[in-house]
C-alpha cells in the first residue's frame, strides 16, 4: 500500500499548491499546474494516477487561504471517488499539529 503524506499548511498560493502536488505524487515535467491538468493525471490511463492512501495536512488552513483551490482540490477528489474504474485512494484529513 503506497501512502503519500501532503502538507499544505504553508501553501499561499495556486502555483505553490500545484507543485507541490506534482512533486509529491511524482507528477511528469509536462504537469500544466491547473486542474484540467491534475484531472487528466490523475485519471488517464497511463499516468501516474493517485496513491493508496493521501494524508492531507493542515487542509483547513488551505481552505481559510485558498478557499477556491481548496474546492477544486475537493470536487476533483470527490469526482475520482465516483470513477469506478480508477483505482481507490482514501483521503485522510489531519490538521498541522506543530
Amino acid at each position: 500500500m503506497k501512502t503519500v503524506e501532503i502538507d499544505v499548511t504553508a501553501v499561499q498560493s495556486a502555483v505553490e499548491l500545484h507543485r507541490l502536488l506534482k512533486q509529491k505524487l511524482v507528477f511528469p515535467g509536462h504537469y500544466g499546474e491547473n486542474w484540467d491538468a491534475f484531472w487528466d493525471l490523475i485519471t488517464g490511463p497511463e499516468d501516474p494516477g493517485l496513491p493508496d492512501e493521501i494524508i492531507w495536512i493542515g487542509f483547513s488552513a488551505l481552505q481559510r487561504k485558498l478557499p477556491k483551490q481548496a474546492e477544486q482540490l475537493l470536487a476533483c477528489l470527490d469526482n475520482y471517488h465516483q470513477e469506478m474504474e480508477l483505482h481507490p485512494c482514501v483521503s485522510t484529513f489531519l490538521e498541522n499539529t506543530d
